[in-house]
This record gives C-alpha cells, structure tokens and sequence, in this order.
C-alpha cells in the first residue's frame, strides 16, 4: 500500500498549515486523493457570554477563509477536497483519518491559529503515536518552493526503517530526490553485512536522534520508521523527538506502509 494513496492534511489558517498541504501535494502522484480539513473548535466561544455570537462569527470565517485558500492551492488537480469539521483539532483529525481510511496525515511543522488553534504538540504527538498511519511534519525552505531535492533516511534493519526506504527511493524515481541513508551505531560495534546494510551510505558513530538531527538542516526531508529495533540504535524510540526538532519535513512511516498494522 502506498503511504500517498490517501492523505488527510491539517489546514489551521496559517501558513505552515498551507506548507503541509503544498508538500503533501509535492509528495503525492497525481492521482492520490487529498483532503485538506479544518477543525472548528468553538467551545470557548461558549464561555464568552453576550460575545459569543462575536466570536462565533469570528471563528467561522477563519475556518472559511482557511478552506478558501486551500481550494486556491489544490487548483485543477483530481481527487482533492475541503472539508471544515466542528471540534478539536485532536479529535476531528482521528475522526477524518478514520473515516477516509487515511494512509498519510499531514501537519505543519509548527503552528499556531489564534482562532482556530489546530495543531498543537499535543495533536502531532497523539497521531504519531498511531503506528498504523504514516505522517508528514512539513517545514518550509524558506525563500524557495519547498521540493524533496535532499532526502535523509534513518536505516536501522527494522522492517519500519526498511519501508522508509522503500519511500524514499519510490520519491527518488518519481521527483529525482537523491538520497542519503544514514545508520547510527551511537559508539557501538555494528554488523555490516546484513543486506541492508549496503544501502547505507553513512554510518555514524553517535545516537540516532543527533546524526539525524544535525543532518536536518542541509536535507529537504527525513524519512523515518515510526518503529525501530530495540536497542542503542533503535530509530522508534526518537522519531517522534526528531520530528519535533528538526530543521526540515520529517515524514515517519507507519504501520500499514510495512503490513503490520
């Protein structure tokens, strides 16, 4: 299955909502179906008393404006939809993936709406933490249109990071990303001659969240299993550290992409 079949992307009304919808758009074959959604949470406008029909009206045209300026984005192109759900941005994102059957969920990087809120750590971090879904932290390049140009891989023989992989070098066909694959044996006597180990272009002595991170910067994309081997080595347990850190788009693959969930 492919992690671009279906993808569901977080748009809040900022522009790193816009950047996750751009990208996911960049990522996806022409005729994978994106659904770009936008949480209304109008709980606190209930608390406002006589302002309430204030802020109602305020809310309601910040989701409006946000889905407006994702329909501009997505222009022409097949298979793309809008939708603004009532509720938090938690809850209707799980619910929306649910429902589509979603196999990636995009969010932007970091990002902040006055109004709307929608993506919090809190959000990112609860649907990274669904191993079946494969998910896209976008960043932007700034100055430039973002594109997959560089793309770093976190390889560490688990089937998870072997999917990773397998994305990367599918983006590295369709786009023509060239690809770096990076293994961290954090001070560790490593075997090397697993087949996977020929892929690896680098091995790096230090732990993985470090050899990761400090690579962010001059890479368009990490590509990450959502759920590494155990050990010293292990990419599972600091993929979700990565994806809030680094300096570029993290893309972590779940569990539908290896046939394990």
């Amino acid at each position: 299955m492919s992690v671009f079949n279906r993808v569901v992307v977080g748009v809040d009304g900022t522009d790193f909502g816009f950047e996750a919808l751009h990208q996911a758009l960049a990522l996806s074959p022409s005729g994978a179906s994106v659904l770009a959604v936008t949480a209304l949470y109008t709980a606190g406008a209930v608390h406002a008393g006589f302002q309430m029909d204030y802020f109602m009206a305020q809310l309601e045209e910040e989701a409006e404006r946000a889905r407006a300026t994702a329909v501009e984005i997505m222009g022409d192109r097949p298979n793309c939809t809008t939708k603004v759900v009532r509720g938090d941005a938690k809850t209707v994102l799980r619910h929306v993936c649910n429902e589509h059957d979603a196999t990636l969920v995009a969010l932007g990087g970091r990002s902040s709406s006055r109004f709307l809120g929608m993506m919090t750590g809190e959000t990112a971090s609860t649907l990274l933490h669904d191993a079946a879904r494969s998910v896209l932290f976008a960043r932007p390049r700034w100055g430039q249109r973002w594109h997959p140009n560089r793309i770093v891989v976190g390889l560490d023989g688990s089937d998870s990071s072997l999917a990773a992989l397998l994305v990367a070098d599918d983006l590295a066909e369709r786009l023509g990303s060239e690809i770096q694959v990076v293994t961290a044996t954090s001070g560790k006597s490593v075997e090397r001659t697993a087949e996977w180990a020929e892929r690896v272009t680098e091995w790096d002595p230090g732990h993985p969240f470090a050899a990761l991170f400090n690579r962010s910067a001059q890479a368009d994309l990490l590509i990450l299993g959502s759920r590494g081997l155990h050990g010293l080595h292990a990419l599972g347990s600091v993929s979700e550290r990565v994806a809030h850190r680094a300096a570029c788009s993290v893309l972590t693959i779940g569990g539908r992409a290896t046939g394990s969930a």
